[in-house]
């Protein structure tokens, strides 16, 4: 089977799903003028861009969207294949990270508001669909595993320059 050049082309972009201390997850309203999803809720992330990692992504994108300082390391918590109204593919992935400190939220010109919801709070207002990852992070939080234990289950990323 053979494959067009176009067919192996995709847009790859990470989310990162952040909770706080009082069990509650960011999410960000995007802007009106936005291409996919306008006006709905959605976690803070972005498009990998040139040779970035997935992790320097995330750091980069929460920091620049939120504010936020991400520690390193991350627990995939889906993926999910998106055709875009603009006809593009994407390839998304939502991980669990957790933030240095809990600092006040700086949201950029992308976004025009945000919220810490809980599952239930996430089901009254508009979102891209992202109730799966909460449900599965509060399910990970609730499991008593230790931290040492969700340490190891974090994926850790690493570049290679093959030139």
């Amino acid at each position: 089977m053979s494959y067009a050049k176009t067919d192996k082309l995709h847009i790859v972009t990470a989310v990162a799903v952040i909770r706080n201390n009082a069990g509650k997850y960011l999410v960000l309203k995007r802007s009106e003028c936005e291409h996919a999803y306008p006006g709905m809720y959605t976690f803070p992330g972005g498009k990998v861009e040139g040779n970035d990692t997935i992790e320097e992504t995330l750091i980069k994108e929460v920091k620049e969207e939120a504010g936020l300082a991400l520690k390193s390391g991350k627990i995939l918590l889906k993926d999910k294949a998106i055709h875009r109204p603009d006809g593009q593919t994407s390839k998304s992935f939502s991980y669990l990270c957790e933030v240095e400190e809990e600092g006040p939220v700086t949201i950029s010109a992308d976004f025009s508001d945000y919220r810490w919801v809980s599952v239930a709070e996430l089901r009254d207002i508009p979102h891209v669909g992202i109730e799966e990852e909460l449900l599965k992070a509060d399910a990970l939080y609730a499991s008593g595993l230790s931290l040492e234990l969700l340490e190891l289950l974090q994926v850790k990323s690493v570049k290679e320059d093959l030139r």
